[in-house]
């Protein structure tokens, strides 16, 4: 079961080139979040990365330590605090940006906005003055605009590559597919297969309306 976790991990490495797949430089910006800390520990367990780099505002060096004890190649080194972000970013091939507040109940997704955008920005900004060519994955809500911020600031260092700029769902769509195995009661091993939102809602004849009200 754990082995079906790690795989978008493997999927995330295999688009680094040929020759520096087996030695990828990761860095995780919000490593110390809810999401951080699990995709931390992913990335960890991944042979294709030879080195990860955890930064957060707080909390990083343990959770850098905790990490390390885990026998596999990665090494991982935590930084802390804004005048550590440079220092976390040198060097990488492969950005991830979990950073940012999760929505609560009674925020819109302009409040959401207004916060996590100001993060993304910084963040992005200091990918963009110390490892331009790396790969930037946002995970950061909401990512429809987060990703277009990220994409302007590298744009006014002028290093902006539209290959290498994501945003990432992945969460998002096993949400989604969890949620359609739940109110279908098909059996928890579809979510191998039924991967399509639209395809599990065939299957199970139910109406959008029943899951989405």
């Amino acid at each position: 079961m754990f082995a079906r976790a790690v795989r978008p991990t493997v999927s995330l490495a295999r688009s680094l080139s040929t020759t520096a797949q087996n030695n990828a430089k990761v860095a995780v910006l919000g490593a110390s979040g809810g999401i951080g800390q699990p995709l931390s520990l992913l990335l960890k367990n991944s042979p294709l990365v030879s080195q990860l780099s955890l930064y957060d505002i707080a909390h990083t060096p343990g959770v850098a330590a905790d990490l390390s004890h885990i026998e596999t190649r990665a090494q991982v080194t935590g930084y802390m605090g804004a005048d550590q972000l440079d220092a976390a970013l040198q060097g990488c091939d492969v950005v991830v940006i979990p950073a940012g507040v999760p929505r609560k109940p009674g925020m819109t997704r302009d409040d959401l906005f207004n916060t996590n955008a100001t993060i993304v920005a910084t963040l992005a900004d200091a990918v963009a003055r110390n490892c331009p060519e790396a790969m930037i994955c946002v995970i950061a809500n909401p990512v429809n605009s987060t990703i277009p911020i990220t994409s302007e600031v590298m744009k006014k260092y002028g290093v902006y590559n539209p290959n290498k700029v994501f945003g990432v769902t992945t969460l998002d769509i096993v949400r989604a597919n969890g949620l359609c195995i739940i109110f279908s009661n098909l059996p928890l091993h579809c979510t191998d297969y039924c991967t399509d939102l639209l395809y599990i809602l065939r299957m199970s004849n139910l109406k959008q309306s029943r899951i989405f009200m």
